[in-house]
């Protein structure tokens, strides 16, 4: 298993779901086109295979069908920061950087075997979230480099209980990545490249109380990781020796609660509402972080978030499907949290999606979506870390593509 999650995770580790951008707070709004063109609501409208990770119940709906793609993001990521008078920190005040990591794909791959009127199989393998920058020397006199990307794999089970209740459930396994060189000022060495596996589970339910509504609920656990282990060199510049670091950095759990209304047979509105809990691995004095030559810890100290995401779809002649969705959660940093949000900036909170799809023939169908999230400035102050005051800016563009086949 640990092999076959390296392999599909190879094609997607390095790609954008390391960039804080791509995601709502190290999120992805959604998975594959389909998804992304609703504006990530999925918990009771259940339209394609991908349903495996927002809410297997979902899945009792579906015929058998296989959807793949990819997902483009564009990112751009800007801080510019000074230093408290007299603090003889070397940085450029007022200076702008913007980050050199560029757009990146991330494939999508879903899968939904009916195993007999009632029981249905299910398998997705996508980039989940991440985040990163890649900033030329001025804080601190030093490069800013973060990455980390998780990539999850989803054998599931759907239940149609009877007409009005399905039930599913997901194991999520797990494969992450996690490099970092923070500036000297922060008293970190270089942090190359660490690996690590984790899991957990998501549980949902579907009630189909009339044919034109679904309720749907999901609840995802916390996926818990392995620590990520580094061997970090000797900078005797810093007072640094070589040692071993780990940090302890899982995920956080979720709930969900999503309506699917079809008003007339054309049109499906979809409303989803996430609670996401950072605060338990992005939160005060986190992530978990040992250092064995005294390098200062990480304190993200996120809060936690409610994401709110709205999408419609509606079916014109000649089985074409037009999308449009918006996804806004609030930023879940800490303001005061400078130099984490210099190399973490997770601050996009508006999303504006479109989609369309084409079924070419009765089974087989293209998809595709564009999402934009304008500029998000973020701005404060943290004089014990150096920076007087600083100012991070966010904006991103998305294009999704994919292909479904039904069986």
């Amino acid at each position: 298993m640990k092999t076959m999650l390296r392999v599909l995770a190879a094609a997607a580790i390095a790609a954008a779901a390391g960039d804080a951008s791509a995601t709502n707070g190290m999120r992805m709004i959604g998975f594959g086109p389909v998804q992304d063109g609703m504006g990530g609501a999925n918990a009771a409208a259940g339209l394609d295979a991908a349903s495996v990770l927002t809410n297997p119940a979902t899945m009792s709906g579906l015929p058998g069908r296989i959807d793949f793609g990819a997902s483009y993001f564009k990112p751009k990521v800007e801080y510019s920061a000074t230093a408290p008078a007299g603090a003889g920190t070397v940085m450029s005040s007022g200076a702008t950087l913007t980050s050199d990591r560029g757009g990146s794909p991330v494939p999508a791959f879903g899968l939904v075997v009916p195993m007999s009127d009632d029981l249905r199989f299910g398998l997705g393998a996508y980039g989940v979230g991440g985040m990163g920058v890649d900033f030329q020397q001025n804080l601190y006199g030093g490069t800013t480099f973060s990455s980390y990307s998780q990539m999850r794999f989803t054998p599931g089970v759907s239940y149609r209980v009877n007409d009005l209740l399905s039930v599913g459930v997901t194991a999520n396994l797990a494969y992450a990545t996690m490099e970092y060189a923070a500036a000297s000022g922060m008293g970190q060495a270089g942090h190359d490249s660490a690996s690590s596996f984790g899991g957990g589970a998501t549980l949902g339910l579907l009630v189909t109380p009339a044919e034109w509504l679904r309720v749907g609920a999901a609840y995802e656990t916390t996926t818990w990781f392995r620590s990520f282990e580094f061997n970090t060199p000797a900078q005797p510049a810093l007072g640094l020796s070589a040692g071993h670091d780990r940090i302890s950095f899982n995920q956080p759990q979720s709930a969900t609660l999503g309506l699917a209304v079809n008003p007339f047979r054309p049109l499906l509105l979809a409303l989803d509402v996430q609670w996401i809990r950072w605060s338990e691995s992005n939160g005060q004095n986190q992530p978990t972080f040992t250092a064995s030559n005294g390098a200062l810890p990480w304190n993200l100290n996120w809060s936690n978030q409610i994401v709110y995401k709205v999408g419609a779809q509606y079916t014109l002649p000649r089985k074409v499907m037009l999308r449009a969705g918006y996804n806004y959660g609030k930023t879940p940093v800490d303001s005061t949290r400078a130099f984490e949000n210099v190399a973490f900036p997770a601050i996009a909170e508006h999303h504006l999606t479109a989609g369309i799809g084409h079924e070419i023939t009765k089974k087989a169908s293209i998809n595709a979506a564009f999402g934009w999230s304008p500029t998000k400035t973020l701005t404060g102050s943290n004089p014990n870390q150096g920076i007087a005051s600083y100012q991070a800016k966010m904006s991103q563009l998305s294009f999704d593509a994919g292909f479904a086949y039904l069986f």
